[in-house]
């Protein structure tokens, strides 16, 4: 009976003793992923369609095909055999190319994001280390497509360096990963729809779209540390440049805001005379060259006391119309000077005054959709006069006047 006893005791103590140590060999938290694979890359490889390429489907296909295989030969030289090619024309994430990685057991997340506008070709090559979490290499450039077979050895150097800059890294005590960023740039703005272009002339990346009032970029593996270029742009606004001096960072950078393409203007103002009577001003521009080149028809109305009794006031009405300039440099300046000439009409009690417009003057302080403006006129009378009650001309050879233009 005590036999029995033990050795069922026995049976019970190495079951509980196996229970607890096989499942917490299985399932404890210090359990290591398996390794990536060393000799195994996988080829993330996306391409842009510009929104007004005109060139042939078949001329992109066959450059950023050719940029990948140039790729391919170029790490195959070290042993690095393409295990997968992965299509990230939707978009591509510093995250994303990690869990790749992980997915695919490729220590080597090779990149190559292609681009073809006219006849430029863009690319942007760069190495990330699925095992180390950061990029081992990067290179940029463009060649003209048009030069044909002169512009495949560059593409060929493009991606040899790249390689061999990699290589060079594994055996680089002091190799510290910093070659490129691994994020996107975080905006803030007032102005939903914004685009923003990472680049430089005539060649820009995609960086996304401001939805309400925020956007993380596109992630690109720009080099760290550099300055980097960019605009925001916007239909029927003025495209707005900025530069991150360096490069993509973890702070929030504030989109600055567009000026509005100005065809059309309404504007109410308060006109500055001699007698300090208050005066109306209502002016419509048509802009024949955006914010440059306009055409204007205004009407104002005030009143003068100077010539008749205190207690009677002459109304005056004027019908004026012209044309101006804007002088300063950008067309979407925030301040700007303008200059124009013209002729108007006044009349007063059955009298008429055809006068002339030599030469007005004006500063503007411009918001996306609205403009304050100072203005200061310089008229003389004309040959045409018709008189039944003479009017004060003394208050018609300056003045100012203060208002607002509202802009579409």
């Amino acid at each position: 009976m005590n036999t029995n006893k033990l050795f069922f005791f026995g049976l019970w103590f190495l079951g509980s003793a196996l229970g607890w140590v096989l499942p917490g060999r299985a399932e404890g938290p210090e359990q290591e992923r398996a390794p990536l694979n060393s000799s195994r890359g996988i080829f993330l490889a996306g391409h842009q369609v510009q929104e007004d390429q005109e060139e042939s489907l078949l001329l992109e296909r066959d450059y950023s095909t050719y940029a990948l295989s140039a790729l391919e030969q170029a790490f195959a030289q070290f042993a690095i055999k393409n295990h997968k090619t992965i299509d990230v024309s939707s978009g591509l994430t510093f995250e994303r190319i990690a869990a790749l990685c992980r997915m695919e057991g490729a220590r080597w997340g090779i990149i190559a994001i292609t681009s073809l506008k006219d006849d430029q070709f863009f690319w942007h090559f760069a190495v990330y280390d699925g095992e180390q979490h950061f990029f081992r290499g990067y290179d940029f450039f463009s060649v003209q497509v048009r030069a044909g077979v002169f512009s495949i050895p560059v593409i060929d150097r493009s991606a040899q360096k790249l390689a061999k800059n990699w290589h060079d890294s594994l055996s680089s005590r002091g190799f510290d990963g910093r070659l490129a960023v691994t994020q996107g740039q975080r905006f803030i703005g007032k102005q939903d729809g914004v685009r923003v272009l990472f680049g430089s002339q005539d060649h820009f990346l995609e960086g996304g779209i401001l939805m309400d009032g925020v956007l993380t970029s596109t992630f690109y593996p720009f080099t760290e540390g550099l300055p980097l270029y960019g605009k925001a742009v916007k239909d029927r606004y003025w495209p707005g440049s900025f530069v991150l001096p360096e490069g993509i960072t973890d702070r929030i950078v504030a989109l600055p805001p567009l000026q509005r393409k100005v065809r059309h203007s309404i504007g109410v103002g308060y006109e500055f005379r001699g007698d300090l009577f208050a005066c109306l001003d209502v002016e419509y521009r048509f802009h024949i060259l955006p914010d440059r080149l306009f055409l204007k028809a205004e009407w104002g109305i005030w009143n003068d006391t100077t010539r008749l009794s205190k207690a009677v006031r002459a109304q005056h009405q004027e019908y004026r119309v012209g044309t101006g300039v804007y002088m300063q440099p950008g067309r979407d300046a925030v301040f700007r000077l303008y200059a124009g000439t013209g002729l108007s009409l006044v009349t007063a009690s059955g009298a008429v005054l055809t006068l002339a417009d030599p030469l007005w003057l004006g500063g503007e302080y411009h918001f996306p959709h609205w403009a304050l403006k100072l203005e200061f006129r310089l008229s003389e009378i004309l040959g045409y006069r018709r008189d039944i009650y003479e009017p004060d001309t003394s208050g018609f050879n300056s003045y100012g006047l203060l208002g607002i233009q509202l802009k579409w």
